[in-house]
């Protein structure tokens, strides 16, 4: 074989096994946010009993739900900001498997929450995070409110990653497919 040929085979065999590995993840079924009680960003009048976020797949035990406090309003009306109480529950909600849910103390004070989520699939063991804010007897701040992502986020663990060993895919593809006219002109 050629040094040539040899080099643009390298490249599309690296660069298709990079697409792969990269599609992969892209094809891996994961949970996915729904909807949620309370919604992403709401203000609320009192505090909610039951904190639910459903998602598009059953969950695994190891599925984790947090909620926090990060500002806490007093009875004058004086906002405290730091971090408050937190709430951590484990595993699917016992009647329904799609979903995650926490219990809120009777006593939790106004201010702003936010609810973290790591969701587990139980088929595959796919993760997928996810992180929103609510808030009960005060509008957001500003600062949040108009901060990106918003009221919602999702993600995937090292989905930056994977994006760029698609690139890395794509970019060998066209490199290897290139490499004879570059090396004719020679």
């Amino acid at each position: 074989m050629a040094p040539a040929s040899l080099i643009r085979a390298s490249l599309l065999f690296i660069g298709f096994v990079l697409l792969l590995l990269g599609a992969w993840d892209k094809l891996v079924p994961r949970p996915h946010y729904e909807s949620s009680s309370p919604a992403p960003g709401s203000v609320l009048d009192k505090v909610p009993q039951l904190v639910t976020v459903k998602l598009s797949e059953e969950l695994d035990q190891s599925s984790t739900i947090l909620v926090h406090s990060t500002i806490t309003l007093k009875s004058n009306g004086e906002q405290i900001v730091g971090e408050g109480k937190q709430l951590r529950s484990q595993g699917p909600s016992l009647e329904n498997a799609k979903a995650l849910q926490i219990t809120m103390p009777a006593d939790a004070a106004r201010g702003l929450y936010w609810v973290q989520w790591q969701a587990v699939a139980a088929q595959g063991k796919a993760t997928r995070y996810g992180l929103f804010y609510f808030a009960v007897g005060m509008p957001p701040p500003e600062y949040i409110a108009k901060e990106p992502p918003g009221a919602l986020s999702e993600r995937n663990p090292a989905e930056r990653r994977y994006r760029a060993v698609l690139l890395g895919g794509v970019l060998m593809v066209g490199f290897g497919l290139l490499f004879p006219h570059v090396s004719r002109r020679r």
